[in-house]
């Protein structure tokens, strides 16, 4: 049970960091997937430098 609602929460987590801020890594715009090299990062993750956007951009 707890380890469903972490992979939800996980999978919350990044889809909002990706709907809210642009990512400095890779330079793309909201909406936009992360990638690596022109290929998106694995199970929609996003670089750590994107949730820190989304939280400023929140705050």
């Amino acid at each position: 049970m707890t380890r469903v609602w972490l992979l939800k929460r996980r999978t919350a987590r990044r889809a909002w960091a990706r709907t809210v801020a642009c990512c400095p890594t890779c330079q793309v715009t909201p909406g936009v997937p992360c990638h690596h090299d022109g290929i998106a990062l694995p199970d929609g993750a996003v670089h750590p430098r994107r949730y820190q956007e989304a939280e400023e951009t929140a705050a």
